[in-house]
């Protein structure tokens, strides 16, 4: 019985990493997406010397 009870605590610990491990990977990947987009909706205003860009990919995202 104490056999089972070792496992089981060595699958929640397994997944408790793996979930912990995804949740930082998937922050980072959506951190570096939007950071990207930011840079480029930025270039667009700046060469369009107006806000109408930012307003689009705003009305697009929501």
């Amino acid at each position: 019985m104490a056999d089972m009870f070792t496992d089981l605590l060595i699958y929640i610990g397994i997944g408790v990493i793996t979930f912990a491990i995804g949740m930082v990977l998937g922050y980072q990947l959506l951190v570096m997406y939007y950071t990207k987009r930011f840079l480029v909706i930025a270039k667009e205003c700046s060469d369009a010397d107006s806000v109408v860009p930012l307003v689009d990919e705003l009305a697009r995202e929501s």
